[in-house]
């Protein structure tokens, strides 16, 4: 970080202020009721195929609630398991 008395550097302005945001996103994902997404939902806010949601649930990588014949998913939950973050190790 920069000293006292010095102006500051623009860089550690901007990390400072994407900090904070991230601060701000936890804490609403910490108090927000759980929603239960649709398989086209949680698709879409994960920005995958329809048919990976479906695949991925159906073997057990990502946590899935059965309500009858329907199945929902828990943002919050889905975006812990294990076979989100190894997607994620892939793509890099």
């Amino acid at each position: 970080m920069s000293e006292p008395g010095k102006n500051p550097n623009p860089f550690d302005l901007l990390i400072e202020q994407i900090r904070a945001v991230v601060r701000e996103e936890i804490a609403v994902l910490d108090t927000t009721p759980k929603e239960l997404l649709t398989p086209e939902e949680l698709a879409e806010k994960l920005k995958v195929p329809l048919s990976w949601i479906y695949e991925q649930s159906r073997q057990s990588n990502i946590p899935t609630h059965r309500l009858g014949r329907y199945i929902r998913f828990s943002l919050k939950e889905v975006l812990t398991s294990p076979a989100l973050k190894k997607r994620d190790e892939q793509s890099v």
